[in-house]
């Protein structure tokens, strides 16, 4: 099967930003088949744990009331030779009044506990950090060298990613050497980078990915691109991309991407997403990728 340049796509079920899909099992089931027409052959939990809820009933978290979405697409995944990296807890508090510890202790028990319910799936294959940052600021050093040490200790044949903000008031130096000294606080602790494209404006776009590749190639760091497929222009609301912005980026990234993933499929290019004009996104992303045809 014929595979689109996309092959990865994040999964956001503990919203935060953008609504819920409210999905039956069975409409998540549809969505994988939906993404493996298109290629995709990972999928990434943006977030484990948030606050007080998981996409699992968790005794750390202390929400037995929740529907076991992680168990659904752990097994659903290894049925269909998928891979899934797993998103560890984030507070979205802790870590950015300064304690760290907290955060860093909770997820020691999240993972400790999330590993003994799936670590015996053979999709189960990494984590991701999902404490975003642009730069080594406030307490994401301390956070990376933490979460990236429970996760090694746990599972040293997983890989670990992150998907980071551009900072592009910053020259590309500055960049460079902002990046350099981050991944060298954890050497061997990141094993896949992801910026998010959304952040940096179009025109200095490919600068500062050529820049990050060199310095992920340093720390020997997959350099992947997190393709955003949604719109981040349209009155700080959410909505699929345009077809053609899209085009324009995936261009672009194919010169020096390792891998290209998506924030992501099943709200902006799902057949079935809440967003009418993602099944708009997805049959013209097929047509032209799959199939050959021009718009």
């Amino acid at each position: 099967m014929k595979k689109g340049p996309i092959t990865g796509t994040f999964i956001d079920e503990i919203t935060y930003d953008i609504p819920s899909s409210i999905w039956s099992a069975e409409q998540w089931k549809k969505d994988l088949d939906y993404m493996q027409e298109i290629g995709i052959d990972t999928v990434i939990f943006i977030r484990g744990g948030f606050g007080e809820k998981a996409v699992f009933p968790s005794k750390v978290v202390g929400n037995s009331y929740a529907d076991d979405l992680a168990g659904l697409i752990f097994e659903e995944t290894s049925k269909r030779n998928m891979d899934v990296l797993f998103g560890t807890y984030i507070s979205n508090a802790d870590w950015n009044r300064g304690d760290y510890a907290t955060e860093i202790k909770i997820n020691r028990e999240f993972v400790n506990e999330v590993y003994e319910r799936y670590g015996d799936f053979p999709s189960f294959k990494g984590w991701y950090i999902p404490h975003e940052t642009t730069r080594d600021c406030l307490n994401i050093g301390e956070l990376m060298v933490g979460l990236s040490a429970i996760c090694k200790d746990k599972t040293p044949d997983k890989k670990i990613m992150m998907s980071p903000i551009f900072r592009t008031e910053f020259s590309l130096e500055r960049f460079a050497e902002e990046w350099d000294r981050l991944f060298s606080r954890v050497p061997g602790g990141i094993d896949i980078c992801a910026f998010q494209d959304g952040t940096a404006p179009i025109n200095k776009m490919e600068e500062y990915y050529k820049t990050i590749r060199e310095v992920c190639k340093k720390h020997n760091i997959e350099h992947w691109v997190n393709v955003e497929t949604f719109e981040r222009d349209v009155r700080n609301l959410f909505y699929p991309i345009p077809f053609q912005q899209l085009r324009r980026k995936i261009d672009m990234h194919e010169k020096y991407a390792d891998k290209m993933i998506t924030f992501e499929f099943s709200h902006f290019m799902s057949p079935q997403s809440i967003y009418p004009s993602a099944k708009n996104l997805n049959n013209l992303y097929k047509d032209y990728y799959l199939n050959g045809k021009e718009w």
